[in-house]
Parts: C-alpha cells; sequence; structure tokens
C-alpha cells in the first residue's frame, strides 16, 4: 500500500469516528436538569422589571468570553488551515 493511499484510509476512518461520536453525542443528549430548577424559576418570576433586565444582561455577559474563544479559534484554524500541509 503506497504511503499516499494510507493516508487517504487514516483520513476516512478519523472521519468516520468523528462522524460516529457526533452521531452518538445527538442521539442520546443528557436532560438539563439544572433548566427546571423550580425555586430559581419562582424566584426569578417575582422579581421587579429591574431585576430581571440585570439576569438578562449577566446572562449576556457571560455569554460574551465562550463565543469570543470558538470565534478566535475558528478564525486561527481558517488562517492556518493549509500551513502545514506536506501532501
Amino acid at each position: 500500500m503506497t504511503p499516499h493511499a494510507r493516508r487517504q484510509q487514516r483520513r476516512l476512518l478519523a472521519a468516520t469516528a468523528a462522524a460516529l461520536a457526533l452521531a452518538c453525542m445527538a442521539w442520546a443528549p443528557q436532560p438539563a436538569v439544572a433548566q427546571g430548577c423550580s425555586m430559581c424559576r419562582e424566584t426569578a418570576g417575582f422579581q421587579q422589571d429591574r431585576a430581571i433586565r440585570s439576569l438578562k444582561q449577566g446572562i449576556l455577559a457571560l455569554a460574551v468570553p465562550p463565543l469570543a474563544i470558538a470565534v478566535g479559534l475558528t478564525w486561527v484554524t481558517w488562517k492556518r488551515r493549509n500551513g502545514t500541509a506536506s501532501d
């Protein structure tokens, strides 16, 4: 078997494994038990409008760092996608 054929076989195996892992994760989702906390929901429901706005802003503020990390990693990967190709 030529080195090129082995490389293609490894890529196909890796892609198949990734697709299988993704299918398993999508097929068996974990329940989000923390989302249904009745005490938290009731407490937030009885808050004034100002407190509810603050909660919503806090949720948005907590979403910014993971989003920035994901965008940054995507950008770096995009820029370096052909940098080490030895084919």
